[in-house]
């Protein structure tokens, strides 16, 4: 058994005295927004019983946190079980914070790196326990044990992870649409419990949008070079774009010099993979280009590299999609480096079934109203469909029209792609529960 903490639900009052001492413990006396207290039905909806909810990091068996991590800055303290973050080594990407389902690593703008709770480790190594559990006034959270055995709460906010989280929640049913403490007036409505902000977007991640769309174009577009080599990219056409992407993904992180620790943890980040395969697939399909005098050797390896990148550009996104609903998305770069290397090297065969399946896909979103293109822009990325496989047009036309089609498409996904927190969940918990 190993430390963790115990939360009582029906003690907890929402009083965020764990939340400062926190605060003053680790932060000089300022929040550092390692903890949180969330409020089930803030509103004090009559449909619904109020209820709050304390979480920090969990400290878990398998950290999302660590395996995610591409520059290795997330190890665990054996002594204590705790889950720490080496600032030296984290470069600000927020990837920990996107594959976390409790939303604990923070990122701290003035430093440019993500921080976030160390379950006060050299208190306990010194026999005490974390300032939060030890200011908490009413009990409702306290220090305690854990086995492997004990299962995962799931009272709202929280669900099953599968990650062996150092959390143990006591007496916390999940609340009913029939458990009300006054009779539900006929037009009370649902709850009024907003969602959180979002975590990610085109807008946040625009830098991020324009590679993950870049990289997959020189890809197909390297590949169709190898079956119609009059439409082979000279080498500045593809190292030029894909040098300026990989440059300006670099705006993303908030530590832009330590980009280069990127590729340091391939064991188990899709971020790390990513990294490295762009980089080999730009240096190997350059040099195909520039000096093809033995390109039977070099550039088929150098497209197999290609294909790989977009295998882990998209294992990136997955590692995010998995805390959520599991969704296809026509956008994604496997299939969508397929399509455009079906429509770049004229093959009907290709292009044409993924042209359907994307745009069933597309429609599909738009009939579930998760569609986030205005209407001028689906009719756009429809017709960039129809264009990009109709017979008779020059091999350019359909190919720019392919890519216009698949870079809308690509700003819908980082608009439809958002991490699966406590606080989000919470307020679905409440909103689907009052329409029951």
């Amino acid at each position: 058994m190993r430390k963790a903490f115990v939360f009582a639900v029906e003690r907890c009052t929402g009083c965020e005295a764990c939340r400062v001492a926190c605060g003053n413990e680790n932060g000089g006396g300022l929040d550092t927004g390692w903890r949180q207290v969330l409020t089930f039905n803030p509103a004090r909806h009559p449909a619904l019983p109020t209820r709050h909810l304390s979480l920090a990091c969990q400290h878990c068996d398998t950290p999302a946190c660590l395996l995610a991590c591409p520059t290795a800055a997330y190890r665990r303290d054996e002594a204590t079980g705790a889950v720490l973050l080496d600032p030296a080594r984290c470069m600000g990407c927020r990837y920990c914070s996107w594959a976390c389902p409790y939303d604990a690593p923070r990122f701290d703008p003035r430093a440019g790196v993500m921080t976030k709770c160390t379950f006060c480790s050299s208190r306990l190594a010194a026999g005490g326990q974390p300032a939060c559990t030890q200011a908490c006034p009413t009990g409702a959270l306290t220090l305690g044990e854990h086995t492997p055995e004990d299962l995962e709460a799931t009272t709202p906010g929280l669900a099953p992870t599968g990650l062996g989280p150092a959390l143990v929640v006591l007496q916390a049913p999940h609340p009913r649409a029939t458990e009300t403490t006054q009779p539900r007036a006929a037009d009370a409505g649902p709850v009024p419990q907003p969602l959180p902000p979002r975590k990610m977007g085109f807008r946040q991640e625009w830098p991020l949008t324009l590679l993950t769309t870049v990289l997959p174009v020189l890809v197909a577009w390297f590949g169709a070079g190898l079956l119609r080599p009059e439409r082979a990219p000279s080498a500045p056409e593809l190292l030029v774009p894909g040098g300026l992407a990989l440059l300006l993904s670099t705006l993303h992180l908030g530590r832009p010099l330590r980009a280069w620790r990127a590729i340091v943890n391939l064991k188990t980040s899709w971020l790390s993979r990513e990294a490295l395969l762009a980089v080999a697939f730009l240096a190997l399909a350059g040099l195909s280009l520039a000096w093809p005098a033995h390109p039977r050797v070099l550039a088929p390896f150098a497209l197999c590299v290609g294909l790989g990148l977009c295998v882990a550009i998209d294992g990136v996104y997955w590692t995010v999609a998995h805390l959520a609903p599991r969704r296809a998305h026509g956008a994604e770069a496997v299939p969508t480096v397929a399509f455009l290397l079906g429509v770049m090297a004229g093959l009907p065969w290709l292009a044409i079934p993924l042209a359907a399946f994307k745009a069933a896909m597309f429609v599909g979103r738009w009939e579930r109203g998760r569609h986030v293109l205005p209407p001028r822009g689906g009719s756009v990325r429809l017709l960039a469909l129809v264009g990009a496989v109709a017979p008779g047009l020059h091999w350019p036309v359909p190919a720019i029209l392919a890519v216009i089609g698949e870079a809308l498409d690509r700003i819908a996904f980082y608009e439809n792609l958002e991490p699966s927190t406590p606080a989000r969940r919470m307020a679905e918990d409440a909103q689907r529960l009052s329409a029951a």
